[in-house]
């Protein structure tokens, strides 16, 4: 078994690698990242609203938000979309617009929740990779967590700070990982070379979280999404993967074609106009 390099070295090599070519380039929050099958259970056994209720709560089903029941989905219906590189002469000079966050770090079958108040009641779901979440700059400690007010389309609620994250730019970083694997890595599925790819880009300290947040899809194009979030950096918060695969000769297992990297800052430091950490 191969040493893991930490996460804080690889990284680096990563932004020198992408400099050099284009100028700089709840699993639970205490239970509220919630899977879609115990989502679906709760709904179903959840007593009716009395008659007497004057106003039935709604949910908004714009965007990335879900109407409660949720609808569960499924790996057929997932879709992994091949970013590119940012050219040089399209580098952003300006400053940066409104900081809009992301779901991070949380697996492709579970929902984060959007709730009315920090432990309120849930008001919505927001899936594995939703995005398009602005912050309106409040936020609250409590219990241990620091809870965000942000709105999705026309719906304002509160999320934990700890499931969302604003992302960055999106660089190839294929040579990277097979510098640090010692070859192009193959595995039997495409969950075991998302893993391997993962984990050479994990730190040893902090243990980080690791976490499908793309199901894996076979066909003509075949990939798996990542979310490794945990760095010994200040500034970088972890990477968003997008694993992209090749069958093996003879067809029995998954052969490394490319990986994209995303990313992943923190909310109260942004991102620079470039795509870039602050």
């Amino acid at each position: 078994m191969r040493d893991r390099l930490p996460l804080g070295i690889s990284l680096l090599a990563l932004v020198v690698a992408v400099v050099a070519l284009v100028i700089a380039v709840d699993d639970g929050d205490g239970g509220d990242a919630q899977t879609a099958e115990s989502a679906t259970v709760a709904a179903t056994t959840a007593a009716p609203a009395p008659a007497t209720t004057p106003t039935a709560r709604t949910t908004t089903t714009l965007g990335p938000v879900q109407t409660l029941p949720p609808t569960p989905t499924t790996a057929a219906a997932q879709q992994i979309v091949t970013a590119t590189t940012t050219a040089e002469g399209d580098m952003a000079t300006d400053e940066p617009g409104p900081l809009v966050l992301s779901v991070v770090g949380i697996g492709h079958d579970s929902n984060l929740n959007l709730r009315n108040a920090p432990e309120g009641q849930v008001i919505g779901r927001l899936d594995s990779q939703a995005t398009g979440i602005v912050p309106t700059g409040t936020t609250r400690s409590q219990a241990d967590t620091i809870w965000l007010e942000v709105q999705v389309d026309e719906t304002v609620g509160w999320v934990s700070a700890e499931y969302v994250a604003p992302l960055g730019t999106t660089f190839d970083i294929t040579p990277q990982v097979v510098a640090i694997l010692g070859e192009s890595p193959s595995a039997e599925t495409l969950t075991g070379l998302g893993q391997l790819v993962a984990n050479a880009l994990a730190p040893a300290e902090p243990e980080p979280r690791v976490r499908i947040s793309g199901a894996p899809v076979a066909g003509v194009v075949s990939g798996i999404t990542m979310d490794v979030v945990g760095s010994p950096d200040d500034s970088l918060r972890g990477l968003r993967l997008r694993v992209f695969a090749q069958a093996s000769e003879g067809g029995d297992g998954y052969t490394l074609r490319n990986v994209e990297g995303t990313l992943m800052c923190y909310t109260e430091r942004g991102v620079s106009a470039e795509g870039f950490c602050n």
